[in-house]
């Protein structure tokens, strides 16, 4: 039977998503006040599972300061007063008593998901249930056969908003699911990639006068990239007498990777699209590419309005953070940039908490006015869910998993999600119109699967995403930078497909 839906699956012409609704290229807006508060039925029969454990096994990158990739979203011992920690209990709590269970946690540091989960196949130790690891570190692990296809799960629905159902069709190969964002973290709005803007920056250098309102050219689907470039440079001020713009005058913009290559997703492009046979390829070449690294390139090369992390960081006292990275981000937050790209997780490092100036968010800009609607990226790094292929050999099964995930996502949904998103969002420095714009950018997030199947062996070994940096650091050369990796990186998509779906054909 196995093979008979395997030779389906291939036969299937799956889809790539390339269009986002909006009949006005304006954009899709869903209003999370309405629709995490008592949109759904909780009609989900009891079990008793005998009060055994039900274990997650998460995979941390580390430990040292905090969990940047995953967040705190999976156990919670006790109510303690806050607001995320006691919403995860309660759900817990509401799981636990449904189906007689104990919700437990097994902690793993310091270690790829590739180590972790070889050293317990090794072992002969299965005695967790679900696996909670950092994104693309999981998507390298699906050859090696470490997960089960999870739409076996019999009673999970994919379809469900809790279930992320984009992200869900993003992260498939052929038909199967392997790795699956939803709502028991709070990773797609978490990792979700957005722009802040600093608003006294923004007031100081009049860009509301020159450019219009920037939340009504969101609204109206006029924030493009044009006029994004155009925003960082108007914005250029020295302070301090030294020649040339540094860290402690104000420029355009705090850029993590300071090639523009991350604005790619956010202007329709995808690194690859899935083909009738269930595989990917390569689709991001093309005028389009060539034309955004001809508009990109002079504005973010030009160190008077761009300014990497990497720029930022090196050479600073960045005694008193928690990290590089985060003095780099203190930059935007003490005034001297406009722009500063990320996510809604760094709102909780303590330089955005404590800016004497207010901050606001927008969506990454569309191409142009007639792109449909605007596109979010998930950030690849943002820990993800899966299944072991061996069941947990302590009274696991894939019928108990199945009730277990579905009811805990569904209870997030209404416990835990409300609380995220209007309390710790919504509730820090964020005004009527950024919750507007925070609508826009949950209502329209996607993974690139590209930035999941693999993990360079050396620096010379290329992603799909590190060859479209390469591209965007070096424009005169773009095309034959392409012509020069395409093979290999074809030959290793084909690779990956061909090794997951032979599995599939065994199980």
């Amino acid at each position: 039977m196995k093979a008979i839906r395997i030779l389906s699956i291939i036969l299937t012409v799956l889809m790539c998503i390339t269009a986002f609704s909006s009949c006005n290229k304006g954009p899709a807006v869903v209003h999370h006040d309405e629709v995490y508060q008592g949109g759904l039925t909780d009609d989900y029969p009891s079990v008793d599972y005998g009060a055994k454990d039900f274990t997650f096994l998460v995979i941390k990158h580390s430990d040292l300061i905090k969990d940047y990739y995953g967040g705190n979203f999976i156990d919670s011992e006790k109510l303690i007063g806050d607001k995320i920690s006691d919403a995860v209990f309660e759900r817990n709590l509401a799981v636990e008593q449904k189906y007689n269970v104990k919700i437990t946690e097994k902690i793993e540091v310091g270690k790829d998901p590739n180590e972790v989960l070889d050293m317990y196949v090794r072992s002969g130790d299965f005695s967790y249930d679900a696996i909670y690891g950092w994104g693309y570190k999981m998507g390298a692990c699906i050859p090696e056969n470490y997960f089960a296809d999870m739409t076996f799960l019999p009673t999970v629905d994919f379809t469900k908003e809790y279930w992320s159902p984009s992200a869900i069709e993003d992260l498939k190969i052929g038909d199967s699911v392997y790795i699956a964002l939803n709502d028991i973290t709070m990773n797609k709005l978490d990792w979700a990639g957005l722009i802040f803007f600093n608003k006294a920056v923004y007031e100081d250098f009049q860009i509301e006068g020159t450019f219009g309102n920037i939340y009504q050219l969101v609204r109206d689907g006029k924030w493009t990239l044009e006029t994004f470039l155009n925003m960082i440079k108007s914005v250029s001020r020295n302070l301090d007498g030294v020649p040339g713009i540094g860290r402690d005058d104000i420029f355009g913009l705090v850029d993590g990777s300071g090639t523009g290559a991350d604005l790619v997703c956010g202007l329709g492009i995808r690194f690859t699209t899935k083909t009738p046979d269930g595989f990917h390829e390569l689709s991001f070449y093309g005028d389009k590419l060539l034309r955004i690294i001809d508009m990109v390139e002079p504005v973010f090369s030009n160190p008077d309005h761009v300014k990497s992390l990497s720029e930022l960081y090196t050479g600073a006292d960045t005694t008193g953070y928690d990290d590089i990275y985060q003095y780099a981000r203190s930059v935007f937050t003490r005034g001297h940039s406009l722009f500063c790209g990320g996510s809604a997780n760094v709102t909780s490092e303590a330089a955005f908490r404590n800016m004497e100036s207010e901050y606001g968010i927008v969506p990454c800009p569309k191409y142009d006015e007639n792109q449909e609607g605007y596109i979010t990226e998930i950030d690849s790094l943002a820990s993800l869910f899966a299944i072991p292929s061996t069941p947990n050999e302590d009274g696991g099964s894939m019928e108990r998993t199945s009730h277990i995930l579905e009811y805990m996502a569904y209870k997030s949904n209404e416990i835990l999600l409300p609380v995220y998103y209007n309390e710790v969002l919504k509730g820090q420095r964020l005004d009527s119109d950024d919750a507007e714009m925070l609508d826009i950018i949950a209502a329209s997030s996607h993974y690139e699967f590209a930035r999941m199947y693999k993990m360079p062996k050396n620096e010379r070994d290329l992603t799909v995403a590190d060859v479209v940096d390469k591209m965007f650091q070096t424009p005169a050369t773009a095309a034959s930078t392409y012509i020069s990796h395409k093979n290999k990186l074809q030959k290793e998509l084909n690779e990956y497909f061909l090794k997951v779906l032979s599995l599939q054909t065994q199980q």
